[in-house]
């Protein structure tokens, strides 16, 4: 687990400062949606942050493939949303929506969810 913290640890730093030192190289609507992908991340990570030193405290191995998943599905979630990856065009209010940035935000939350079940 304290590995899983480690790389979500780096994983924020990279989100936190590589658009900055890249910004010259993305475009302007890349480099917004990189911040807007770091803000999300910052919602969810006390959570995940607390539910894993928990989980080392209290010795709940079944956490770890949770975290695990997490890990990896905030990963792909940051590369969809930078990305634009699925990004469909803007409806009359001008929202775009990114359907699969969606879907892989919910398997987070699930992952998070499961790791505060496995407490019980």
């Amino acid at each position: 687990m304290i590995e899983i913290i480690l790389y979500t640890l780096l994983l924020y730093f990279l989100q936190l400062f590589l658009p900055v030192t890249l910004k010259r190289k993305m475009t302007e609507e890349m480099f917004l949606r990189s911040r807007r992908a770091t803000e999300n991340l910052k919602e969810s990570l006390p959570a995940f942050l607390a539910l894993g030193i928990l989980s080392i405290i209290l010795d709940v191995q079944a956490n770890t493939m949770a975290a695990s998943f997490w890990l990896l599905f905030r990963v792909i979630f940051a590369v969809i949303y930078i990305s634009g990856f699925n990004l469909k065009p803007a409806n009359e209010s001008g929202h775009q929506a990114q359907p699969l940035r969606s879907l892989v935000w919910t398997f987070s939350v699930v992952a998070l969810f499961i790791m505060g079940t496995n407490f019980i």
